[in-house]
Formats: structure tokens, C-alpha cells, sequence
């Protein structure tokens, strides 16, 4: 587990020291909150951004939903501390997703989880649990919205700013689709850059992705 303990201790910060974020909030077309616009969201929600980093996209979200409540988790403290100075609005926890959800979010369970550039940095031997707590909080009916590398199959890659680890990219949609209790209503691939490798093509490419739980409806049941 030594790569989840580097991030939460060090190599989180050291990220966001490398790629320091706009305090603005996104705008409607980005990727995630382009896709989450084709959905017909009830008035007031919750939304969670899991490692949402300083919140860009929790409040370009509650820009066009001030109705709802919006979570952040993120491992930087940095992050969280430019994020609670620049939205006020967005309520922000340091965690990960390998570890427990504070029970603030995890108790009331969220209408939308956001899970941007995360799962390929998780070691493999946590990567089942990742899928698990991302499950636990989201409530039926819910959408979630995966973006991460897509690629024909998986793939580890050396991580550059950090020797022996590794960023994992594969299909993460297919990891709750397998559960039975997901299903996909939408899916957009593109490029995207690649500090890796940027002339290879399969480093350089990305999705966003759209899943609805549905923990009863998918399941046909005999006729009484």
C-alpha cells in the first residue's frame, strides 16, 4: 500500500504544486458537467467530487444548480486550503477514495459522484475497495460520472515525477458495470495528453463516461 500512503503524505501536495489550478469555476462545457447536462437532475442534489482537487468543477456545478449541496474529497491539503479561500460555497474533506468517506457524505448518500483523473493512480491491491466506497455513496437512481485514460486493454506506466509507481489505465466503467446493478447511458473518447509517452496514442487517450444506478430495475423477475 505504499503508493496510497505516498499520495496521501506527500505526493498529493506535490501534484498540485506541479499543476496549480484556476481558482475560477469551470464552465458548463467542460467534459464532466457537459455530459451531466444531457440528464434531467432534479432541483436539489448532492453532488460529490472525489478528489476534486480545489472544487473547479464541484462549483461550475453549483453555478447551474444553486440548489444543491456539492462534497469535495481530496488528499492535498494545498488544494483544500486554495479551494475553501476560492468557494466558500463547496465543502471540502481531506481524504482519498481508498479510505472511509466522511459519514457527513456517506450517511445521506449523493444524487452525483464525480471521479475525474483518480482510479488510474490507485495500486491495484486497492482498487476493489476504491470501487466499493464509490458504490457505497452513491444513492439509487444516481449518476456517475467516470473520466479517466481509455484504452483497448490495461496498461501500467511508469510514473515520472515518482520512481516505482505507477499510474493504471484500463476501463474503469467496467468495473461497475460488472456488478450488474449499472448500466451506461453515456460515453465520449477523445485525446488527450500524455506525459508518459505523448506520441503514443493509446497514452493519449481519454473518456468521460455516465452510469445510472439502478439496484432493482435491471434485474427481470418472474410474473406472479
Amino acid at each position: 500500500m505504499a503508493q496510497d500512503k505516498l499520495f496521501v503524505e506527500s505526493e498529493a501536495d506535490a501534484y498540485f504544486r506541479r499543476n496549480p489550478d484556476s481558482l475560477v469555476a469551470v464552465g458548463s462545457s467542460v467534459p464532466t458537467l457537459a455530459a451531466l447536462a444531457l440528464f434531467d437532475l432534479p432541483k436539489q442534489g448532492t453532488l460529490l467530487d472525489i478528489g476534486g482537487s480545489t472544487g473547479l468543477v464541484a462549483a461550475g456545478f453549483l453555478r447551474d444548480h444553486p440548489l444543491w449541496k456539492a462534497y469535495v474529497v481530496e488528499p492535498s491539503n494545498e488544494a483544500i486550503t486554495a479551494g475553501q479561500a476560492a468557494f466558500p460555497q463547496v465543502e471540502f474533506y481531506q481524504g482519498t477514495i481508498t479510505r472511509s468517506l466522511p459519514p457527513e457524505i456517506s450517511d445521506s448518500l449523493c444524487t452525483v459522484i464525480v471521479v475525474s483523473s483518480v482510479y488510474h493512480w490507485i495500486e491495484r491491491s486497492l482498487l476493489s475497495r476504491a470501487i466499493a466506497n464509490t458504490d457505497s455513496a452513491l444513492a439509487d437512481e444516481g449518476y456517475l460520472v467516470v473520466a479517466d485514460f481509455d484504452g483497448p486493454f490495461p496498461r501500467a506506466n511508469p510514473y515520472i515525477h515518482r520512481p516505482g509507481l505507477f499510474t493504471y489505465k484500463q476501463d474503469y466503467t467496467s468495473c461497475f458495470l460488472a456488478l450488474g446493478i449499472y448500466h451506461l447511458v453515456y460515453r465520449r473518447s477523445y485525446e488527450s495528453g500524455s506525459a508518459s509517452n505523448p506520441d503514443d496514442n493509446y497514452d493519449r487517450q481519454w473518456m468521460t463516461a455516465v452510469l445510472r444506478k439502478d439496484l432493482d430495475g435491471r434485474y427481470a423477475k418472474p410474473a406472479r
